[in-house]
């Protein structure tokens, strides 16, 4: 499903990031351009993002630190 008409971005290519990436919307604007057009998708992403944090982020940990 298309999230992103603007820029053709579909929620697949969205869930690939998040698990790939930071959690954040800034990092899905950064990389993906979400929200940088018209800014109808922002609601729908902020969303998906809310479940992918629910379940964990991708490679980055919060609130943790390595030593």
């Amino acid at each position: 499903m298309y999230v992103c008409l603007c820029r053709g971005i579909t929620e697949k290519q969205i869930r690939q990031v998040m698990e790939q990436q930071n959690c954040s919307m800034k990092e899905l604007s950064a990389v993906m351009g979400v929200g940088m057009d018209c800014g109808t998708c922002i609601e729908y992403a902020a969303q998906l993002l809310q479940a992918q944090t629910e379940q964990g982020c991708g490679k980055q940990s919060y609130g943790t630190t390595s030593v």
